[in-house]
C-alpha cells in the first residue's frame, strides 16, 4: 500500500451500524484471543482508478498475496480468513485484501508486516478489538441491488471519504476505520441511505510502515524481528 493511501486504508475497515440505531457485534473467537481485522494491498501504482481497480481484483498478483497469507497461518497456528476487495477513495481505488484473524495484537501486527514487506508496501493497516479504544471499526452490509461504483458515489456524498468494499455472493459489506471515533453521524447517514444494516465495534487502529518503500521495509524488519524473539521456535510457512 502507498503511503499516500495510509489513511485511505483507514477507510478500508469496517462500517458497523445500524439503521436507526448503533450495535455492537461480535463473533466467536479462541479463549483469550480478538478477532482481528487487516488491510493490505499488493498495489504499488499511484493512479488507478475504480473501475481499474475492479479489475486488478481479480489478478494474479492478488492471488500472489493471498498465497503468501494463506501460508503464514501455520506460522500463528490461526486459520487466516481471506477476502478480495476494493480500497477506495474520493479520487482512486486500489486492489486490496481484507484479512480476518483469531490472535492477540502482537501476531496480526506480524502478519500484516510479514505481507507489507512481502508485496514491498509503505503502510499497511490492522484493527485490534479492545473495549475503551480510541478507534472504532464500522461494517456495513447492502443487498447486491447495488453496483461497486454506485456505492462508492454514495459513500462520497455521505462524507465517507475512505472505505473498504467486499463483494460477495448476496451482499457487498463496506469497512470504515475511524481512527479518533469522530465518523458517527456520516456513518449513519450512509446507511440510510444505502438501505444498510450495521454493527460497530471498538478497539485499536493503526498503520505499520513509512514514507518510502526502503523505510517500510526496515520497519517490517524491527516488527518481524522482535515477534520472532520473542516467540522463539516459531513454525515455518505452510508451503
Amino acid at each position: 500500500m502507498n503511503k499516500s493511501r495510509t489513511f485511505r486504508l483507514t477507510v478500508c475497515v469496517a462500517l458497523l451500524f445500524g439503521i436507526g440505531c448503533l450495535t455492537s457485534a461480535q463473533e466467536p473467537v479462541r479463549r483469550g484471543m480478538s478477532l482481528n481485522y487487516g488491510f493490505v494491498s499488493p498495489n504499488t501504482r499511484e493512479d488507478l482508478k475504480i473501475r481499474e481497480a475492479i479489475i486488478e481484483m481479480g489478478s494474479a498478483e492478488e492471488a500472489k498475496l493471498i498465497k503468501f497469507a494463506d501460508d503464514l497461518r501455520c506460522v500463528l497456528r490461526t486459520r487466516i480468513f481471506v477476502y478480495r476487495a476494493l480500497g477506495s477513495w474520493s479520487d482512486g481505488a486500489e486492489h486490496t485484501l481484507l484479512l480476518r484473524a483469531s490472535s492477540d495484537e502482537l501476531a496480526i501486527r506480524y502478519l500484516l508486516s510479514q505481507l507489507g514487506r512481502d508485496t514491498e508496501q509503505k503502510a499497511v493497516l490492522y484493527f485490534h478489538p479492545q473495549p475503551g479504544g480510541g478507534a472504532n471499526i464500522y461494517r456495513l452490509r447492502i443487498g447486491r441491488h447495488l453496483q461497486l461504483t454506485e456505492i462508492a458515489a454514495i459513500l462520497d456524498q455521505a462524507g465517507i471519504a475512505f472505505r473498504t468494499l467486499v463483494p460477495g455472493k448476496s451482499r457487498t459489506t463496506v469497512y470504515v476505520v475511524d481512527p479518533k471515533r469522530e465518523l458517527k453521524g456520516k456513518v449513519l447517514l450512509a446507511a440510510k441511505r444505502l438501505k444498510a444494516s450495521l454493527f460497530m465495534q471498538r478497539g485499536k487502529a493503526e498503520f505499520i510502515g513509512a514514507d518510502t518503500r526502503a523505510d517500510a521495509k526496515n520497519v517490517y524488519d524491527s516488527e518481524i524481528s522482535n515477534y520472532e524473539k520473542s516467540h522463539p521456535n516459531l513454525p515455518p510457512r505452510c508451503n
